[in-house]
């Protein structure tokens, strides 16, 4: 089993993220697991990494229906238009100010002068939270081109709070109208997502002394800005090799 959450939570979890990018990233993910080898697999239940693989199985034939497919895009495209009408009068108002702080000869975080393209509700409320956070560390020196920044910043969490309520409200809406087979097909996503998340921790937990080692187990290809679903899957790069000392000193023990 790869997790005991109920499958309306899965289902709600899965339904934010495309079938074909999660694919893509359990390839990479496995791939790199099967590198590591058994002191990976050895934290996590016997079989896990097997039932992962045979899970993304079944979510890469279920994607191949065109109706669970087109709902999929249809729920993304609602959440992404939802998050852009939220934040983008008041990310204009943000840039603008911090670009007058710039002119002005402030030195301002480049986030806080860049609109950016956060694609779907989780990348709206990363940005949200990193721009709110680091409002808060510039307030100071922004303060001085003008008016305090904390009316922005209480505007910005409050915006946070309406969205994540708004969010979760219409994810259960529409998850309640959705097909039955929909509903599995996300609760799958949601499964294979989290069994990923698994993975990741597991290796991180294993290569907590290496941080170039741990941080090649991420979900890059699934947030990541610059890559397409349907760009071809990247052979994965093995963890840092044990040191030879080491090595040794594990074969004497």
């Amino acid at each position: 089993m790869i997790t005991n959450q109920k499958k309306a939570v899965l289902a709600l979890s899965g339904a934010r993220y495309p079938a074909a990018a999660l694919v893509q990233q359990a390839g990479l993910t496995l791939g790199l697991a099967a590198l590591v080898g058994e002191k990976l697999a050895a934290l996590m239940p016997p079989g896990f990494l097997d039932e992962t693989g045979t899970l993304r199985d079944e979510v890469d034939k279920l994607r191949q229906d065109k109706t669970v497919t087109a709902d999929e895009a249809l729920q993304a495209t609602n959440a992404q238009h939802k998050a852009v009408r939220e934040i983008k009068d008041w990310r204009r108002q943000v840039v603008s100010r911090c670009l007058r702080g710039v002119h002005a000869g402030l030195t301002v975080p480049e986030l806080l002068t860049q609109m950016g393209n956060p694609r779907g509700v989780p990348e709206v409320m990363e940005l949200l939270s990193k721009t709110i956070a680091l409002l808060n560390d510039n307030a100071l020196e922004l303060a001085s081109l003008g008016p305090q920044v904390t009316p922005l910043i209480e505007v910005g969490r409050k915006l946070y709070q309406d969205l994540d309520q708004a969010e979760n409200a219409q994810e259960k809406a529409r998850a309640a109208q959705l097909p039955d087979s929909t509903s599995a097909f996300n609760a799958k996503k949601g499964e294979l997502y989290a069994a990923l998340k698994i993975i990741n921790e597991a290796a991180h937990e294993l290569y907590a002394k290496d941080p170039e080692a741990s941080a090649r187990f991420n979900l890059s290809l699934l947030h990541g800005r610059n890559k397409s679903p349907s760009s071809p899957e990247p052979t994965p790069t093995p963890p840092a090799p044990t040191p030879p000392a080491a090595a040794a000193a594990a074969a004497s023990t």
